[in-house]
């Protein structure tokens, strides 16, 4: 199934770049030579083949029939030069890539961006939900960071979050970017707490329903809460 997404800023001038490519039993990896991912790929092949063991076990999914293909920037200038976009990592649903950041700072790896991917079968969720379940599957933050210790932090300098205004995919798109750590450990806390609360069965069956755009959703953010007992204005 084909899901519309809208990247405005994509290009594909990486398909035109001399890629090193690496492959294994789930993943083709495109690294720039003598770049730091390439020296670090058996690493990277490791934590990847790990990463997708956990999301298919923990999630009870079924694995995928092709495999996850991932580019690697030396810099975000590079990748925004190659791709359009200078932010950390994007996932491209369908074309099954992930186009990410790798050097000495910042190293895109892990659970996050292949939660995106391989949960596709159940949805595509609002990103409350979407990014959500990827955070929760990495368990801290972009930065490596307890997700409990961001949201102290981010609600000690004033920020004041409202859970039913973020099931709105408006609502999400509109959280600053300079905050995008406390809301990403926002939405992975909520759903961990769903997860804990009503087990998997349940959740997944929320997360399928929580299909973006839908707009019995999007009007009636507090219904499904409701039916699960849970009171919107304690969140």
């Amino acid at each position: 199934m084909d899901y519309d997404q809208t990247i405005p800023f994509y290009v594909h001038k990486f398909q035109e770049h001399p890629w090193r490519v690496f492959e294994t039993e789930h993943y083709t990896f495109h690294v720039e030579v003598d770049s730091l991912a390439e020296n670090e790929i058996e690493s990277i092949k490791q934590t990847q083949e790990l990463a997708y063991t956990k999301i298919i076990n923990t999630l009870k999914l079924s694995p995928p029939d092709k495999k996850i293909e991932y580019y690697f920037y030396s810099s975000r200038e590079r990748k925004k030069e190659l791709m359009g976009d200078d932010w950390y990592g994007q996932t491209i649903y369908n074309e099954f890539t992930v186009h990410a950041v790798y050097n000495e700072k910042d190293k895109v790896v892990g659970e996050h961006e292949d939660t995106h991917l391989l949960s596709l079968p159940l949805s595509l969720p609002i990103s409350l939900f979407q990014e959500g379940l990827a955070e929760s599957m990495v368990g801290r933050s972009m930065f490596g960071h307890s997700h409990q210790e961001i949201i102290k932090a981010g609600l000690a300098r004033g920020l004041k979050p409202e859970i039913v205004s973020l099931m709105s995919q408006e609502g999400w798109l509109e959280t600053p970017d300079e905050e995008a750590e406390f809301y990403y450990s926002l939405a992975g806390s909520f759903i961990t707490y769903l997860l804990d609360i009503f087990g998997l069965g349940t959740f997944k069956k929320l997360y399928t329903a929580m299909e973006r755009g839908n707009t019995q959703v999007e009007n009636a953010e507090t219904t499904w809460l409701n039916g699960l007992g849970i009171n919107p204005e304690s969140l």
